[in-house]
């Protein structure tokens, strides 16, 4: 049985927010920003020389869980507004623990902050590294073929005596099964 501690219900998301500020402080982050626009929340913050941006939607009362119809009812709409806290709740605390394991890893020297938050790492044009990769994977993944980011090919590194790890098999989509 988990307590509310552990399920994050406890922490408000202000709570979350601050402590999500702290550790980034802590970490040597500066420039560490919030901001919200229509569903989706952010925390942008500098650090090791590069910007980084973590996007995450919160649910609003428009979402899928909106009351539909008249709300003349007000004890639903007092439900469906504590329903909508408590999940953006657990939203903000599971990226607080999110946070603090990635900059564990990187203060521990386990990863560096980058590759800790590639994805999220804000290249010139203010896009993501994952909003130009997903589709460069996805393209990668219907079609079969290893796609190319201008750099050289694998197999070289393995010829210079760098060390090479076993190829992955491709994984079918779930779309791409035969079903029966």
């Amino acid at each position: 049985m988990t307590s509310p501690y552990t399920r994050g219900d406890s922490f408000s998301s202000e709570a979350s927010r601050k402590h999500i500020r702290q550790a980034l402080a802590n970490y040597g982050a500066t420039d560490v920003v919030f901001t919200q626009r229509g569903n989706l929340s952010a925390v942008a913050f500098r650090g090791d020389g590069r910007q980084f941006r973590i996007v995450m939607p919160i649910l609003q009362s428009e979402g899928a869980l909106a009351v539909r119809g008249d709300i003349a009812d007000s004890r639903l709409h007092e439900a469906n507004a504590r329903i909508l806290e408590r999940a953006n709740r657990k939203s903000w605390h599971a990226l607080a623990q999110a946070i603090d394991a990635k900059l564990g890893a990187a203060a521990a020297g386990i990863a560096t902050l980058e590759s800790e938050f590639l994805a999220h790492v804000v290249l010139p044009g203010n896009h993501t590294v994952i909003d130009e990769l997903e589709p460069i994977i996805d393209s990668a993944y219907r079609t079969g073929r290893r796609p190319s980011f201008g750099g050289p090919d694998p197999s070289a590194r393995a010829a210079e005596g760098e060390a090479d790890f076993p190829q992955l098999r491709a994984v079918p989509s779930p779309t791409s099964r035969g079903g029966s």
